[in-house]
């Protein structure tokens, strides 16, 4: 029920039904008039044409006559919606159909306004409110259409708002001293997916509460080792700091004051502490860019696209190690233009614009400084290094390279994986997922193309994907003078090893240090020895150019 209202006349919350009187289902015989109706209320509102509809529902296999079939299909959902509501619900418009509904007619929108009405109550009344909210669910969101194109992005929205509900209610239940009514809950959501931060310290919290204090603290080893595993990640310096806490801390402390003591312990320093500020840059662009840790200043090229905020909560692959060396360096990262933090439209996406934009990043900071190049961001450093010497103190080029083309050597593997990213984000994300972390459990590809569409929009990440395969800065590496240390492990199957070898082949002052592993990205395992190789080479660059170096600072 909608708050005392009617029922809700459409359920996808679980399998997609129509709901009459009294909320009984009424059938809809076959599979086309479902699929039908999932892809208009995955599209509420909207006017979806008949060209969409034909593909939606058959793909490849079409009848013979594609629009008669359709008109069916409508004619006979029609029918049905008639008998469960007075008004028109399903609308004829120019060359396509609209599902006109009505707040509380769907019951994901139900849902969605329970979980806002929850966010300003206080918790034992949010826990309940959230409860309601989750009693809505009586299964997968568009079940039976979740893993096609009919419904599967808003499939995936709506079962991340989900997770986040039980973990908010969680937090509520703690909040209200409901420890008890906690863990019964947790347990099967955290054996589920093992690698929701959030949901995870919240039962370690409960356990500890309930005085089993020795399971929560296994729980915080299993988090570590599934970390390590799936993603190559440690323990963010929150978990980090709520083990210290429960060993610390007794059962009955009071739970408000223990949050509130781990917050004032990891606050202090590292990724949590990014201060993100805005700078305009001289093209007019606004980006934005996080300052932590104490050192020599480092500034970090994230590479292809990210999100500082998703890295300062220790989700990215790249935050374990970005973490550890807030204690070598003062870093600062950024957003590239339409990406994370920082606002479109992006204008630019070629090399020439990425250059002036880390260019006005490093003056912001105040050069010169060392470069930590990732990923896909290798040609940018290295054209700023060679066209701006005196901005660029030394190099670190980590699993990147120097030509796209000569790198990326299959031109139809190249456009297939940027169509698939424009047009099908959540599939083209969990590709991407796999060459990252190849093997990587189903739980690891979700949270990894999670931090994919909260770092870009499709057509945005596609666009600075397309611009990258096709940069080669070749001819610049032997003007580089800066020293550079390059890292990359050798069975990387997202940017080959011979990246790598590009790199150190044209450089002049150069170091190669080889990984072993299938990975792109720092993998926790190997996080002591790229700690180390980043902390000499860059003081070691520091100590040979005396008239270059810079005081230690903190943001």
């Amino acid at each position: 029920m909608a708050f005392g209202g009617p029922p809700v006349l459409v359920r996808i919350l679980g399998a997609v039904e129509l709901v009459g009187s009294g909320g009984v289902t009424v059938p809809l015989p076959g599979t086309r008039q479902s699929a039908l109706l999932a892809a208009l209320s995955a599209r509420a509102g909207e006017v979806v044409s008949i060209d969409r509809l034909v593909t939606l529902l058959w793909g490849d296999d079409l009848p013979d006559n594609p629009e008669a079939s359709l008109h069916s299909a409508v004619f006979k959902l029609r029918r049905a919606l008639r008998t469960v509501s007075e008004r028109e619900v399903l609308l004829t418009r120019d060359r396509g159909y609209q599902l006109a509904l009505s707040p509380g007619d769907l019951d994901a929108d139900l849902f969605g306004e329970l979980v806002s009405r929850a966010a300003g109550q206080p918790p034992e009344e949010a826990a309940g409110t959230l409860a309601e909210a989750l009693g809505l669910w009586r299964g997968q969101a568009y079940a039976g259409f979740a893993d096609t194109e009919v419904a599967q992005l808003e499939a995936i929205r709506l079962e991340e708002s989900r997770r986040t509900a039980v973990e908010r209610r969680a937090e509520a239940l703690l909040a209200c001293g409901r420890a008890a009514d906690v863990v019964p809950m947790l347990e099967p959501f955290v054996a589920e997916h093992p690698l929701r931060e959030s949901a995870r310290a919240s039962l370690m919290r409960a356990l500890h509460q309930t005085g089993r204090t020795v399971e929560a603290l296994g729980h915080y080893r299993s988090h570590r080792d599934h970390l390590g595993e799936d993603l190559g990640l440690e323990p963010s310096r929150v978990m980090q700091s709520l083990q210290v806490e429960l060993l610390q801390e007794p059962p009955d402390a009071d739970a408000t004051t223990q949050m509130g003591q781990a917050t004032a312990v990891v606050t202090r320093r590292g990724l949590c502490a990014l201060q993100v500020r805005y700078l305009r840059t001289r093209a007019g662009d606004v980006v934005a860019h996080g300052s932590t840790g104490t050192g020599p200043p480092l500034v970090v090229l994230l590479g292809w696209i990210s999100n500082l905020d998703v890295i300062a909560s220790g989700r990215d692959p790249r935050s374990s190690l970005l973490e550890r060396l807030t204690d070598d360096f003062a870093l600062t990262l950024y957003d590239r233009v339409g990406t994370g933090l920082s606002p479109g439209p992006v204008t630019d996406f070629g090399l020439a614009a990425s250059v002036a934009e880390l260019a006005d990043v490093v003056r912001a900071v105040g050069p010169p400084v060392s470069l930590l190049a990732m990923s896909g961001a290798g040609p940018i450093a290295v054209s700023l290094a060679a066209g701006q010497p005196e901005l660029v103190a030394s190099l670190v080029l980590f699993g990147t390279f120097a030509d796209g083309p000569g790198t990326f050597t299959d031109k139809q593997l190249r456009d297939m994986v940027v169509q698939i990213t424009r047009t099908h984000w959540s599939m083209g994300s969990k590709l991407l997922a796999d060459l990252y972390r190849p093997g990587a459990s189903d739980e690891a590809a979700w949270h990894l193309s999670e931090v994919f569409r909260e770092s870009a929009r499709p057509d945005v990440a596609a666009d600075y994907l397309a611009s990258l395969y096709e940069h080669n800065v070749v001819d610049r590496l032997p003007t580089v003078t800066a020293p550079a240390l390059v890292l990359h492990y050798r069975g990387d199957r997202l940017i080959p090893f011979r990246g790598a070898q590009q790199l150190v082949a044209g450089l002049r002052n150069a170091r190669l240090v080889v990984l072993e592993g299938r990975v792109h990205l720092p993998d926790a395992n190997d996080l002591d020895q790229i700690q180390k190789n980043i902390v000499e080479h860059v003081r070691g660059a520091l100590r040979t150019q005396p008239g270059r170096a810079r005081l230690s600072r903190s943001p």
